[in-house]
């Protein structure tokens, strides 16, 4: 999938959250939807665009990604 269409989607996830009272609560929402509905191969390229620069995501959308990429850098392997 394009890089371009996968950060539109990830940045109208993150303005969904964008109504949570608590930011870090928001950050958290936005990486739970996307590890729950995105295939992995999406997510591999959402966190190696968001770790290359990720200039084009919200902010609490590029802290969302990158807490899953810290997430997935402790899981073992399948």
């Amino acid at each position: 999938m394009e890089i371009h269409h996968l950060v539109t989607m990830a940045n109208q996830i993150g303005k969904f959250f964008e109504t949570s009272a608590d930011p870090d609560d928001a950050v958290k929402g936005i990486a739970q939807h996307i590890r729950n509905f995105w295939d992995p191969r999406m997510r591999r390229q959402i966190i190696a665009y968001a770790r290359e620069n990720g200039r084009e995501l919200d902010e609490p959308v590029r802290k969302a990604i990158l807490m899953l990429a810290a997430q997935d850098a402790g899981r073992p392997s399948a």
